[in-house]
């Protein structure tokens, strides 16, 4: 097989790969934190257009970048394989609407 048939076999698999529990838990944590600031919309709205550029972003700013970003003691690849699957995105800004809609929905209950 030539180079180029390798590197192009190459290049349809991503090498850096995530379990579906830590995809969860990486979802939950920002849900979580953004959550507990009130920025369930603007982070929703900076996700949602970013959805389907997020391959693209991925592997040609956070993956050249993920050396640097390891230093400061946050994965980096893990961050960068998370960003690759739209689907972890379409997850995430499903789970900030329902954080936004739960939280709209205890503060009406507490109203009344």
């Amino acid at each position: 097989m030539g180079f180029f048939k390798k590197f192009l076999n190459g290049a349809k698999e991503n090498p850096i790969k995530i379990s579906d529990d830590r995809v969860e838990e990486i979802i939950d944590k920002i849900v979580e934190i953004v959550s507990k600031y009130g920025l369930e919309l603007p982070a929703f709205l900076i996700a949602r257009p970013f959805v389907p550029t997020s391959t693209l972003i991925s592997q040609t700013i956070i993956v050249p970048f993920s050396p640097f970003i390891e230093m400061l003691g946050i994965n980096g690849f893990e961050i960068a394989a998370f960003l690759d699957n739209k689907e972890n995105l379409k997850k995430l800004t499903s789970k900030l609407e329902e954080s936004k809609i739960n939280k709209e929905n205890a503060k009406k209950k507490q109203q009344t």
